[in-house]
């Protein structure tokens, strides 16, 4: 048993608490929200459209601009809630599962540019190519979810031992149906690439949605103090 201990210690490296693991993340997430309005520039400001008559049609025209902002707010958003949600499943990091926290951030900030690349050729000879790089950005994000999730099942390194094992049996089902469908939206995208896109957009929005409460091992549930500070 101590040698099994030891030889985790040595792969995993120093185990840490959740604190500055999450602060970096919520950093990371904020930063990738927040520029996606710099991203749009105004009518008439140095780098924006020039030459027109009118404002309001103007601005119209940037509904590219705008629904790419839109969908990218979503996907991101709705990976934020996850990792907020997962506050309450992982207990502690170690080296791998921040280095694998560091390939999920990665796809997150990533994620914006197929999201623009399909927008802006939405409609053109182009659309095809760009549907397929929107739905591989969406399925980079949940195979890096997955992985950290599948590293964090795995001799419950870094999750909370006390969660009832019913309970991450049906999150490990949720999550990798969900990976399973984005995977498998690839080769919808080929076929028909308005449908893959919806197929995609749609796994993703999915985790909009209110998760299951964690459930615990009876008699070993989290006190009151420790759930609001959660």
């Amino acid at each position: 048993m101590q040698a099994n201990h030891m030889a985790q210690e040595n792969t995993s490296g120093a185990q840490r608490g959740l604190s500055r693991f999450e602060g970096f993340s919520d950093a990371v997430f904020a930063i990738a929200l927040t520029l996606l309005i710099v991203e749009i520039k105004v009518p008439g400001s140095p780098d924006g459209p020039h030459g027109y008559a009118d404002l309001a049609k103007a601005m119209a025209e940037q509904w590219r601009e705008h629904l790419a902002l839109i969908l990218c707010y979503v996907v991101i958003g709705a990976y934020w809630l996850q990792h907020h949600y997962s506050g309450r499943i992982y207990a502690r990091s170690d080296h791998w599962f921040s280095a694998i926290n560091l390939l999920f951030l990665l796809a997150i900030v990533v994620v914006p540019y197929p999201i623009r690349a399909w927008c802006f050729h939405l409609g053109t000879r182009f659309e095809s190519t760009g549907a397929l790089t929107l739905v591989a950005g969406l399925a980079l994000i949940a195979c890096t979810w997955m992985a950290k999730w599948f590293y964090g099942m795995s001799g419950r390194r870094v999750m909370d031992e006390r969660l009832a094992p019913d309970f991450l049996r049906q999150m490990t089902r949720r999550y990798g149906f969900a990976t399973l469908i984005q995977i498998a939206a690839l080769p919808i995208v080929i076929a028909a690439p308005r449908p893959g896109v919806a197929v995609a957009l749609l796994c993703v929005a999915f985790f909009l949605l209110p998760q299951p409460k964690p459930r615990y091992n009876p008699g070993e549930e989290p006190s009151e103090e420790e759930k609001t500070s959660q």
